[in-house]
């Protein structure tokens, strides 16, 4: 019998596995409140509840913004709040919310507009912050790489930071207006990113890298194919080299929506795999496999087909799992978030077959 570190890691690297890894993506507050109404044990950790494999144990590296902005209430208006968030965007949010983790956000400005404001920006990214890495973070490290369970490290990369400072809208419109500013942020988000693990990433075997991005959205990304070549491949190329180089093993992309296009040029930059592939943005799992036999995959499951009977939960497993499983390099769970809107017996029933596929048991 493998432990979860050995099955996890031969599950993406296309080798052999005793089963598939049983993990869930991380499941919301408000859909975690609505099944305590059907009889959900309140205070459980899903792990525990649906016997759970674990998805990973993190890599205490502070990758991000540091410090963080203070956040500031600027003003009330009725039901809405005018104010600043961690990152120095200023937003306009319900000040109470309802449904935890599925909330519908504003945002009215943000920190970087301009060079002067970029430069500012960057006093918050010092590589070589002693805050970067936790107390006692030598016994950490060895903790990490003696444990049973794939050890993570998370980082916020190019489109994802950008977007952070300059917002959606404005970034779409600066690659066109102001490249050089681009060109600019994307190398220094790529330097800061390996200067802070060049001292840190000896000290622990990383297993697993995941480039945090939502670059794309449903049926499209969010940057073409050839802009990503031209703004974005030379970055990709230099930090996966840095990475494998100190023996990180599997480096993926975290993109919700829909890459199309951008799936053959990270596979060109040397990254292994992405998450999640979600199908209510246009992807389709099964045709992804064979465009791409050897490009790792998590997600895959439906959530929409969830919230509908237990015939529709056993066609969307039983239509794509098997097969998958048995070409490799697949993680499967709900592809995105787990919506309030899926009832528990149906959650139940699809972990239920999931088990009975991963032990090879009669469904």
């Amino acid at each position: 019998m493998m432990i979860s570190r050995e099955r996890y890691l031969n599950t993406l690297l296309f080798k052999p596995v005793d089963r598939i890894p049983l993990v869930e993506w991380p499941i919301r507050g408000a859909t975690l409140e609505a099944w305590v109404t059907q009889g959900y044990p309140k205070g459980v950790p899903p792990i525990t509840f649906f016997n759970l494999d674990p998805m990973q144990l993190d890599v205490p590296i502070n990758m991000g913004m540091h410090p963080e902005f203070d956040e500031e209430v600027l003003e009330v208006v009725g039901d809405y709040k005018i104010w600043r968030d961690n990152q120095g965007a200023i937003r306009k949010d319900f000040i109470t919310v309802e449904n935890e983790g599925f909330v519908t956000r504003s945002w009215l400005s943000f920190p970087v507009t301009d060079k002067a404001s970029f430069e500012n920006m960057k006093k918050r990214y010092i590589s070589s912050s002693p805050e970067r890495v936790p107390e006692y973070f030598d016994q950490r490290c060895h903790m990490l790489n003696i444990s049973q369970v794939q050890n993570h490290l998370s980082i916020p990369f190019l489109f994802w930071v950008a977007r952070e400072w300059v917002g959606f809208e404005d970034l779409c419109v600066m690659f066109y207006d102001d490249p050089k500013l681009i060109h600019e942020m994307f190398e220094f988000i790529t330097d800061f990113c390996i200067d802070t693990l060049r001292d840190k990433i000896h000290k622990v075997n990383i297993d697993i890298v995941e480039l945090k991005e939502d670059m794309a959205y449903k049926n499209a990304p969010m940057i073409s194919p050839s802009m990503f070549h031209e703004f974005m491949l030379p970055h990709y190329i230099r930090i996966v080299g840095f990475l494998k180089s100190n023996g990180v093993k599997i480096v993926y992309v975290d993109c919700d929506g829909y890459p199309g296009g951008l799936i053959p040029l990270w596979i060109e930059a040397g990254i292994d795999a992405m998450s999640p592939v979600e199908i209510a943005a246009g992807n389709d799992l099964v045709e992804l496999r064979k465009q791409y036999p050897k490009f790792g995959m998590f997600g895959g499951i439906d959530k929409r087909e969830l919230a509908k009977t237990k015939r529709d939960v056993y066609n969307e497993v039983v239509s794509k799992i098997p097969q998958m499983i048995e070409k490799g390099g697949f993680i499967p769970h709900v592809d995105h978030a787990i919506p309030f809107n899926i009832p528990l017996e149906n959650y139940i029933y699809f972990r239920e077959l999931m088990s009975k596929i991963a032990y090879g048991e009669a469904l």
